[in-house]
């Protein structure tokens, strides 16, 4: 909403227990100016810092003007200016229902006819806010947009610690934690569709304090984005922490046309004040009521012979688990690696991949007999296959 308080014009974005506060400068520019606990009351505005006039908290900086950090975004005019400076136009607020509002906010550049707009989407009981952007122009040809990221977000607090998941085969979701300083970390990966082989898109940032379990205040952050993503967190001189999430700028060079519209993924966040358990409890309800197909769904319970066997099975083996997990009321019976080949038998990882029929030797009555036993023992079956894989010691190959 906007509001009015000690006569300066304020936007609030507000969940139960979150506010994201915006004010419209004398300059005519958008700047944050809070984000934290829910303020009881709107008169509480104008005691919060004024960040428009010394530390300059905007809220969609662009490259070349006079922001001496990170930028949020970066382009190259018809006439190969690189410099923009986003003014704010309007903004409007949107009931989606009762518990969901979404504010956008129109800015536009004071020389160039380009306009960004800013979207913020709260989710008030889940306590979670989705921020994404889009850019559009009508300058007389292309321009080159070079950063666009899909949110930025300032902190002010005594101490930040940032707790972030890398990894590789066998050792998935490694967490580590240190403490933000002077300057800048990033958290990033330009593998493109593996995006998220060694790190990834999710942190948690303590705020403080290292995040914790049950107690302190964390913000936890992720972007909707397979491809190649960048989370920077910098540290000024003031010790404000500004925190831009996007698409990776590296190598992502984009050509928009005259009014075509670039939309950025979405930034998801929430901020706990009971630790990370509150935080991954609110991102579990948000996806549930919002974001998963038939979220509410019961779903099946599933005992796979993988653990168990690993390769070595056969029609015997499976049909004592497919009786078993019926005993112990699990759902569904999967089939995983090890059926298929014959030349090249799959009795390792280094053979078979790509020979999608049946290991007579193991299973001479084929995939129908193992669906009969899991009818007889009352589980569905589910069978594995990974078709974008092959094995060079495979008659595929």
């Amino acid at each position: 909403t906007k509001v009015q308080a000690d006569g300066k014009p304020y936007v609030r974005v507000s969940t139960d227990e979150t506010d994201l506060i915006f004010q419209i400068a004398d300059n005519g520019r958008f700047y944050q100016l809070y984000l934290g606990a829910a303020l009881s009351d709107e008169s509480e505005f104008q005691n919060l810092p004024d960040h428009t006039r010394t530390d300059k908290w905007e809220a969609y900086p662009a490259s070349g003007a006079e922001d001496f950090f990170e930028p949020a975004f970066a382009i190259r005019h018809n006439d190969g200016n690189p410099t923009s400076v986003f003014n704010y136009v309007s903004h409007e607020v949107k009931k989606i229902d009762d518990n969901v509002t979404e504010t956008i906010v129109l800015l536009r550049d004071k020389v160039y006819p380009v306009e960004v707009k800013l979207y913020y989407t709260a989710f008030a009981k889940e306590n979670i806010i989705k921020l994404h952007t889009e850019i559009v122009h009508q300058e007389k040809n292309p321009v080159v947009i070079s950063r666009y990221a899909s949110s930025m977000l300032y902190l002010e607090n005594p101490s930040y610690y940032l707790t972030e998941f890398s990894g590789d085969w066998a050792k998935e979701a490694q967490m580590s934690t240190q403490e933000l300083k002077f300057g800048k970390k990033i958290i990033d990966t330009k593998l493109g569709s593996r995006a998220a082989m060694f790190a990834y898109p999710f942190f948690e940032l303590g705020l403080d304090a290292p995040a914790r379990e049950n107690e302190g205040d964390v913000l936890m952050g992720t972007i909707s984005w397979t491809g190649n993503y960048r989370f920077t967190f910098e540290v000024d001189n003031s010790g404000y922490l500004r925190v831009i999430s996007g698409i990776n700028p590296y190598a992502s060079d984009y050509e928009l046309k005259p009014k075509e519209v670039f939309s950025t993924p979405e930034f998801v966040f929430t901020l706990s004040h009971e630790g990370t358990g509150k935080g991954s409890r609110n991102f579990h309800d948000w996806a549930i009521n919002y974001q998963l197909r038939d979220g509410k769904g019961d779903r099946y319970t599933l005992l796979n012979n993988w653990e168990n066997t690993h390769f070595d099975f056969d029609e015997n083996k499976l049909g004592e688990l497919m009786q078993e997990a019926s005993q112990l009321g699990v759902d569904l019976f999967l089939l995983d690696d090890g059926w298929f080949g014959n030349k090249y038998p799959r009795k390792n990882d280094r053979a078979g991949l790509g020979d999608w029929e049946v290991t007579h030797s193991k299973l001479p009555n084929g995939v129908p007999h193992l669906v009969k036993k899991a009818q007889e023992a009352g589980v569905k079956f589910g069978i594995w296959i990974e078709p974008e894989m092959v094995n060079p010691k495979s008659e595929l190959f």
